[in-house]
């Protein structure tokens, strides 16, 4: 019998991890896509970075490029074009919404100010705009731009939906910080160098050697030193200093070993890297090719510029400088007399007691022209032709106050200087002195009378004067005086409008016949000044632009006090200065200097900046450049004065002496630079293969930059140096410094 065993299907035995690896890899999943979503909203926020950072890059370096080209007011000439560049870099095509702006004072003693501007704009960015002018330090912007970026991915995970980019640049333009007072381009052993018993240069801005420095305590430099290995700036005397231009280099040990707050001391920095030399050029001496030439104008020589041949001035008298460039051929040696591009006022005021009959001379004699300064007195006319009579209500004292006016031309053709030439035209630009001292005179109503002006000695260079009359005599108030008319110089024609040319004298004569039709009072008296007005009619003066003479416009600002630099207050012989550069329109400003190195030409008849007032000014009406072939050499002596101001059109190159490979005698045996107190350099001197030899002076004697191959301070007396970037080279255009 057969054994049937029934037959089975066997069960497989269950893995007890089936099943997990779905798990895993759904998890596994998440993180992938969690890290892609990671990686793609990274990426595009940076992205969104990179962008932003692009965009106000150059949106800063934009706003300093408007800024250099066209200068204030910012917020319409700089900003909106900035912001525009930083829209277009990120595609923002919707208008910009200003959230909010405004200003407020920063910097040392809150004597800055900061404007703000806030923007907002579609897709979440916004735009913060700050401003700043740091005065020396340059114009500062800031730009931050901020976008709230939609995430793609986080936000699934539970994450923000957005997240915050930004970028921030920072641009500046016009640093002179680090724009030396002196540079010495040779690599040699004391390429400066002190020597002397007891000579004393004062700095105010950076001394830079490209060779070594030996140098002792009788350097004073509100500033740094700079030389190569083995220089001894460490031996200088260290000053304090301000950002703001003008302000007067003080030891901290008569400070209390502190400098005030706000201010800086400057420190050696040995060694320091070489500055190349920046080659500047002189474009515009090719039109002043003509021989120059001198006149006879009775109490001065007027010179006109060109080409001049071994000049040497050893005796005495003043010489008149027209504007333009001088050419030395053959070198220009000054050991006597004074020679100025300045023009005065005859009977120049004392600078304590404007309005009033006290003149420089008298008060401390530091009138500018000396014995050749103009002069003037006035006289009374009685019963002149009915009518004209001059009425005082019943009788009274006048006073009257000239300037001196001239017209210069500035003749390159090539030159724009991106808004025209405004001193091309035959007029050319006017200039127009501070005011004299007062004279004063008593009319009575009922004689008839009138007033002569009578200019005994022309001031240098005056063509025209113009007459300001107060009602209530010489009173000391400037503002109550009003303009006149304009008369033409004595020895002058004009044929009824500028220019004026000399015709042959005499040189001395009452002034007559008001010029242009300028005449703001009925005075049909031939041969007579001043007719034909009364005591209400002299009422109400008022503040002008400094370019427009209207009826009973104020005068120009008064000058001021002597320069004080190396030693306070000013020794006697430093002349009265300028007034600063201010801006020049009224009626709320009151202007500054209109005839001399703080005229610019034309500043706006609106807006400007108070802080930079010729900021967008390309001309200074009345400059000069001194212009030396290469080995053609300058020799300023002590017996002799040179005081010349340079300007706009030239880049404020006073000197410039043309490179040379061949050794020179101006290379080989320093170039004296000395000079009684008139004597002063205004702008820069740029000689790059020349030698200096710097004397003492009791004023700064170089106002600006001093360029040159090596320096040698010799003598016993002071001597200085003054960097005022008003009269140094561009600086460098807009960079960014974050």
């Amino acid at each position: 019998m057969r054994f049937t065993v029934p037959s089975t299907r066997t069960k497989p035995r269950r893995n007890l991890q089936e099943g997990q690896a779905i798990v895993l890899i759904a998890l596994l999943i998440l993180v992938l896509f969690g890290m892609l979503g990671l990686a793609v909203d990274s990426g595009r926020g940076y992205v969104d970075r990179r962008d932003q950072q692009t965009a106000v890059d150059a949106a800063a370096l934009a706003a300093g490029d408007e800024y250099d080209n066209f200068g204030e007011p910012v917020a319409s000439t700089t900003i909106p074009p900035a912001l525009s560049v930083y829209q277009r870099d990120l595609r923002l095509y919707g208008a910009a919404t200003l959230v909010s702006s405004g200003s407020t004072p920063t910097g040392p003693g809150n004597t800055l100010t900061k404007n703000t501007w806030s923007y907002s704009f579609s897709g979440g960015y916004t735009l913060d705009i700050e401003a700043t002018n740091t005065l020396f330090n340059g114009y500062q912007f800031i730009f931050t731009s901020k976008h709230s970026l939609p995430l793609a991915f986080i936000q699934v995970f539970g994450g923000s939906p957005t997240v915050g980019i930004g970028a921030t640049a920072t641009s500046i333009v016009g640093n002179q910080r680090q724009t030396p007072a002196l540079l010495t381009l040779s690599n040699g052993a004391c390429a400066t160098q002190m020597k002397g018993n007891a000579a004393t240069l004062t700095i105010l801005g950076d001394a830079y050697s490209n060779g070594t420095a030996c140098v002792d305590p009788n350097l004073h430099i509100a500033g740094n030193c700079y030389g190569a290995t083995n220089s001894t700036c460490n031996q200088a005397v260290y000053f304090c200093y301000s950002s703001i231009p003008g302000t007067i280099p003080y030891d901290p040990q008569s400070n209390g070993g502190v400098c005030n707050p706000g201010d800086i001391v400057g420190a050696p920095v040995v060694p320091a890297p070489t500055l190349p030399d920046p080659g500047y050029t002189a474009n515009s001496q090719q039109y002043y090719l003509a021989a120059g030439v001198t006149y006879n104008r009775g109490g001065y020589t007027e010179m006109t510029p060109g080409q001049y041949n071994n000049w040497s001035v050893s005796g005495g008298g003043c010489y008149f400088l027209d504007a333009g460039v001088y050419t030395w051929n053959g070198g220009y040696s000054s050991q006597g007399g004074l020679t100025s591009n300045e023009l005065k006022a005859p009977n120049e005021q004392y600078y304590l007691a404007p309005g009033t009959t006290q003149t420089a001379a008298s008060a401390a004699g530091n009138d500018f022209w000396g014995s050749c300064a103009g002069t003037f007195n006035i006289s009374l006319v009685q019963n002149i032709a009915s009518g004209n009579g001059i009425k005082h209500q019943g009788g009274g004292k006048w006073g009257v106050e000239l300037s001196s006016v001239r017209y210069d031309q500035f003749v390159d053709p090539t030159f724009t200087g991106g808004t025209g030439n405004p001193c091309s035209t035959l007029a050319g630009c006017r200039r127009e002195s501070a005011p004299s001292a007062c004279q004063e005179i008593q009319t009575v109503d009922g004689n008839n009378d009138g007033i002569n002006v009578n200019v005994t000695q022309n001031a240098p260079g005056a063509q025209y004067y113009n007459v300001y009359v107060n009602r209530n005599g010489c009173d000391s108030v400037q503002d109550h005086f009003g303009y006149m008319a304009t008369y033409l110089a004595p020895g002058w024609a004009d044929g009824g409008s500028p220019p004026a040319v000399a015709a042959a004298g005499p040189w001395t004569g009452t002034l007559a016949n008001a010029r242009g039709g300028l005449t703001f009072f009925n005075c049909a008296q031939a041969g007579v000044t001043l007719c034909g007005f009364d005591y209400n009619s002299m009422a109400a003066t008022a503040r002008c632009n400094a370019y427009d003479r209207l009826q009973l416009c104020r005068p120009p600002q008064d000058e001021v006090a002597p320069q004080c630099f190396v030693s306070c207050p000013a020794p006697a012989g430093v002349p009265q200065d300028n007034n600063a550069m201010a801006l020049e329109y009224g009626p709320t400003n009151k202007g500054g200097d209109v005839a001399n190195e703080n005229y610019c030409q034309q500043t706006p008849t609106s807006g400007g900046d108070p802080a930079a007032p010729c900021g967008t000014a390309k001309i200074t009406p009345g400059a000069v450049q001194f212009w030396f072939p290469g080995g053609s050499c300058l020799d300023q002596r002590g017996n002799g004065s040179t005081h010349v101001f340079s300007g706009e059109q030239y880049n404020w190159i006073v000197i410039y002496e043309k490179p040379t490979t061949v050794a020179t005698s101006c290379s080989q045996n320093s170039q004296k630079l000395n000079g009684s107190s008139l004597t002063q350099y205004i702008g820069t001197i740029y000689s790059p293969t020349a030698s200096w030899d710097i004397l003492g002076a009791n004023t700064a004697p170089l106002a600006g930059q001093v360029i040159c191959w090596s320096a040698l301070i010799t003598g016993s007396t002071n001597a200085g140096i003054y960097f005022n970037p008003n009269y140094s080279p561009a600086p460098p255009a807009a960079r960014l410094i974050n």
